[in-house]
């Protein structure tokens, strides 16, 4: 998932630019010189100093650009690896825990999940400034800048964005619901020998954990669409 997060941040970027860099080129203002006396009119750029001039501009958006974008893509991509974690089978069969313990470092393990997922939510947040710094930073004329910025912030998929960031909120608090199930219930369940599943003695119990489980499936399965639609 980090490289097709990574694939497609940078089809954004190339996208961006683009047209943006074939505006500035036709745009250029002809370079501040002192009228001679007779009046005689400044040059203008070549069509090499022009080629050069793209060439610098697309390296320093490139640059502020991979700084922002590249600093979401690999906070997401790390995201996406601790959420894998959560979506394997074991996580959500009882009987593969060994002990309380288990379920105690699990507990901690959402917890820096959610830890994780709110520092993504605020480096979308802060895009809009953090886009603009780094563009500055790199020298651009602000006028430029401000263009170059506003391209780069409609080309995210805002809607599946924050989308996934609901989600994945609502995933946190589901799977932290079926580790207190767990933990609340420890031992009423025994591994069916031949499936590996739990058996509950209690039908209340057995009919809680599937609600439980079917609603971290449900979610989860939600979050990987959102994720297949963001690198498309």
């Amino acid at each position: 998932m980090n490289h097709a997060l990574r694939f497609a941040f940078g089809l954004t970027l190339y996208s961006c630019l683009i047209p943006q860099l074939s505006t500035l080129r036709a745009q250029s203002p002809a370079p501040s010189v002192t009228p001679s006396p007779r009046g005689s009119q400044a040059p203008k750029f070549t069509e090499q100093q022009m080629q050069e001039m793209a060439a610098k501009l697309h390296e320093r958006v490139g640059k502020a650009a991979e700084e922002v974008m590249g600093r979401i893509r690999n906070e997401e991509g790390d995201l996406y690896r601790r959420f894998s974690s959560f979506r394997k089978p074991d996580r959500l069969n009882p009987s593969t825990y060994t002990s309380k313990d288990d379920v105690e470092q699990w507990r901690q393990s959402l917890q820096q999940f959610k830890e994780k997922a709110d520092t993504v939510d605020k480096l979308y947040a802060n895009a809009d400034p953090d886009l603009g710094n780094a563009l500055i930073q790199q020298r651009i004329n602000q006028a430029i800048a401000q263009q170059i910025k506003k391209a780069l912030l409609d080309s995210f998929p805002w809607d599946i964005i924050n989308r996934k960031n609901q989600l994945i909120k609502e995933f946190v608090s589901d799977f932290g619901d079926l580790l207190t199930f767990y933990d609340n219930n420890w031992a009423s369940w025994k591994r069916d020998s031949a499936t590996a599943a739990p058996a509950f003695d209690d039908p209340k119990l057995a009919a809680s954990y599937q609600v439980l489980k079917e609603k971290v499936n449900a979610v989860g399965a939600q979050i990987e669409d959102q994720y297949r639609a963001m690198t498309r």
